[in-house]
Parts: C-alpha cells; structure tokens; sequence
C-alpha cells in the first residue's frame, strides 16, 4: 500500500512570510494542470480544501502561497513534471529545473538554499516505495526470525538520519528543515516496510515464499509500528496521510494480536464504516483522526454530534459544521459511468450489470483493461493515486483502458466526483458501489472480501489475466507486468 504523502510541522511563529516554488520546463505546451498536495497541518480548514492547480505557460509555471511554518507538498505527476515532493519553509524560493533525456526519462535539477534535502528525498530508494521494496523482499524471503526483517529497517533508518545530521551540520539544510526531514523519514520509512510487509503476509502466493509462521508476521508488524511509535508525541503537530494510514495500521495489528492496550473509549467509533479499536488511539489523535475521516465521509451527522460532546472547544468544529452544510447532493447516480480527461469530466450512461466481466465485456469490447478498485475511505488508495497520471499516459501509449471502479456504498456518491478532480483522475471512472463486491469475490475466488487498493488486468478478450497486479507506484515493474500478461 502506497501512499499518495503530505505533511506539515507546525511551529508557533506569529507571522508569516512567503514561499515560491517555481518549476521550468524546455518544449510543453501552455495550460497543463499541475495538481499540489496541500500540508496536513494544525489548520482547521485544510479539511476543506487540501489541493491546487497550477497551470504551465510559457514553459514555467509556479506556486506561491504565504507559510509562517515549514512544511511538504507534492506535486502530482502531469503531462509536464514527474511527482516531486518538497520541503519548505518561510520565506524561501525553490526553483525546479525539469527536463526529459532522449529516453523520455525526467531529470530535475534543484535550486534552492535546501536543495540537498530536495534530492534525497525524490531519489533516495529509503523514501522510494519501489526501489525499497526491492531492497526489503529479499531480506523477507530469507529471514529466518522476524527480528531479521526488523533490524534491517532499523538500520536503514539508521545509516539515513546519520546523512541527513550531514546535511545540517554541513549547512546544507537548515534547522527547521532537519527536523521535519526526521519525522517525514520516520513516517515514510515505517509506512513503506508496513506495506511492503504486510503485502507479503497476506497475499497466500506471495506468505508461502517465506519462512516464518504467519503468527510471527504478526508480531513483526506489531513490533514495526512499537519502534517507530506513530502516537509518539513527537508526532503530535506532524501529520502525513502516511501517518493516518500508520496510527489506523497500528490499531487494526494490535486488535488482530489481542492485546489488552488502554482504551480511549468516548464513544467515538460507533459507525460501522470505522473501527472500535480506533479507542486503542490517544484522544488528541483521536481528534485530527475524526476530523480526516468525517470530511472523507466516512462518519456522519450523528457521529459528528458525539464528537462535540467529546471534544466542545475543538478547532475543527467550525469547519467541519460548514463542510455538512455545504455538501451537495450529487447529480450522479449509483452505475454512472464516465470519463475525465484534461480537468473535465464528461457522462457517458448509466451501467446496467452489477458483474464485473459483464461491465468488462459490454464497454470494452476488444480493448485490453486496466481496472483501479477503490474507494473514498481508503487512504492506501489514494496514496497510489499520486501515480495515476504516469501511469495513464502508459497505458494510453499501448492502447489499454484505464478504468476506475468507485466501490463506495451509495450514499458516498457526493464524494466521486470531487475526488475524481482533485486527483487528476484521467481515464473511464463507473461507481459501481459495494454492490459489486459479490461479483468480484466470485471471480477473484475470495468469499471473504475483497481488499483493496487492487488492479486487475483484462486482455482484448475481456478475459481476467492478472487478478493482482503490482502497485502504480512500482512503475516499471507495473508497466512489465502487464506488457508480458498482454503477450
């Protein structure tokens, strides 16, 4: 499970200063939307709104937006640049010197006073989820104890907070952007080994390769999360989508363990789209946690009121007060069917079968598919969206459909659409809803449910050929996958 990542470090700074990040180009056409990532930071509103576009003009376009803290962002692969993510603090300029070699490979030269940071952070594999993962698999396979795989991650957590202490000892960074260089290695590492691992645990073709006992696994992930502690409090004012993807992990592997953890119980996590053991979380987590998961509707009217009794002077009440009352009815309905491209979103009917091969076969007829499974509650889902554009432009070359299946239940509609745009969704879009699900169990031979983020593949034929596949985010790896599968 990937992540789409965005983070922020809060400081308590009374002004603010502004921030410019400019990226130039050599040969793109104008008006290409370049999607940010906004911080996840201490405030309220970025519940409401956590993206831009930026448009490109004149081979240049830029981001300039006033910050009295440091902070990430991200920059969604486009037509234009690849994904970059960025460290910044007040009152700097950042300039991104993007170009393609005669492979069509990116190459992006960084200019600014933290440039090094900028570097490390888009190349090295330790923040890279495929090149780790090509270091961290063999270790799995061959280790004969789970502490093996544990010890491996904690010196490469090791060997990359020495270079980074390099960095800021030698003035190539500055103290702000040290410290968030920290926790943003910290979550990122623990995120891509629980992934990674977790993958391996509970894909049986992929578990029956190792040699631990799956009771271990177990224990091993349990033990991931314990060394790098996401309810640590040094994480309190530093939150990542990675982050929530890691406190909702650690909760779920400590139910799954049985362990006898306090609870936080204030009656919370009474909806059955969450978790009890969410009350495993300290409470002031537990508040930017509701907060995340009501604006990605998840929680309701009812939850939101119990959530003003628990918390009655809490800064997202406001904002999440206005996000209830301006959410839309949407004009869509449950089977719609869609296409988005170049920032617009284009209806094309309503799908009349509940079967996956059947939706496959009546719309695809002699096309090769590539299906996204989805859904809005799922963060792991969105993480992989930050590599959708890449990959679309892949599978547009070869001639292949790009198909997302929205398997919300109905009433989370409202949110299709918004999140179709906000990550720069391009290719057919059908929210299918849950009601799918019995289709896909059926063919994927999963009676008990189907996790995701998953992808299939379908050939000309509109026959299933790969059941799972790998993950947008292994790129290459992906984009071979599927060529063989298609031979």
């Amino acid at each position: 499970m990937k992540y789409i990542l965005v983070a922020f470090l809060f400081l308590q700074i009374s002004y603010s200063q502004n921030v410019s990040i400019q990226l130039k180009f050599q040969n793109v056409t104008d008006s290409i939307p370049i999607v940010v990532s906004k911080s996840i930071n201490e405030n309220a509103a970025y519940f409401l709104s956590y993206s831009d576009t930026i448009y490109t003009k004149d081979n240049r376009a830029e981001l300039k937006f006033d910050a009295s803290n440091p902070g990430y962002l991200y920059f969604v692969f486009s037509k234009a640049n690849p994904g970059i993510n960025i460290l910044y603090e007040p009152n700097e300029t950042i300039i991104l010197n993007v170009s393609k070699d005669e492979n069509n490979k990116y190459f992006i030269h960084y200019e600014g006073r933290n440039s090094s940071i900028l570097l490390a952070i888009n190349v090295d594999p330790i923040y890279k989820y495929q090149k780790f993962a090509q270091k961290i698999r063999p270790v799995i396979f061959e280790a004969n104890r789970g502490s093996d795989i544990l010890n491996f991650v904690k010196n490469e957590h090791k060997l990359e907070s020495e270079r980074l202490k390099v960095f800021f000892e030698k003035g190539e960074i500055s103290k702000d952007i040290y410290e968030i260089s920290k926790l943003y290695l910290e979550t990122t590492l623990a995120n891509n080994s629980k992934s990674i691992i977790e993958d391996v645990f509970r894909i049986e073709e992929e578990f029956t390769k190792t040699k631990l006992p799956k009771s271990e696994f177990l224990d091993l992930l349990n033990n991931l999360m314990t060394e790098f502690n996401p309810f640590d409090d040094k994480f309190k004012n530093f939150t990542t989508y990675a982050f929530f993807d890691n406190v909702q992990s650690f909760t779920r592997f400590m139910n799954e363990s049985g362990f006898e953890e306090k609870r936080y119980d204030r009656g919370l996590w009474k909806n059955k789209n969450v978790r009890d053991y969410y009350n495993f979380i300290p409470l002031h987590l537990q508040e930017k946690l509701f907060a995340h998961l009501f604006s990605n509707d998840r929680l309701n009217e009812n939850d939101f009121q119990q959530f003003k009794k628990v918390f009655p002077n809490s800064r997202y009440t406001l904002y999440l007060e206005k996000y209830l009352k301006n959410k839309k009815v949407s004009d869509y309905k449950p089977f719609a069917f869609g296409y988005f491209i170049n920032g617009k979103f284009e209806y094309n009917k309503q799908v009349n079968s509940v079967d996956i091969t059947s939706i496959i076969n009546d719309n695809f007829s002699g096309k090769a598919v590539f299906v996204d499974l989805w859904a809005s509650y799922c963060a792991p889902c969105f993480q992989e969206f930050s590599h959708s554009q890449k990959l679309f432009s892949f599978l547009k070359t070869n001639n292949i459909e790009m198909l997302y299946l929205a398997i919300d239940k109905d009433k989370e509609i409202t949110k299709w659409l918004p999140n179709i745009k906000n990550n720069y969704l391009e290719g057919n879009h059908i929210f299918t809803s849950d009601k799918i699900q019995e289709s896909l169990q059926k063919l994927l031979n999963e009676p008990d449910g189907i996790y995701i983020p998953r992808y299939l593949l379908f050939n000309a034929k509109g026959e299933l050929v790969l059941p799972a596949t790998k993950k947008p985010s292994e790129g290459q790896a992906l984009y071979d996958e599927i060529l063989n599968a298609l031979k």
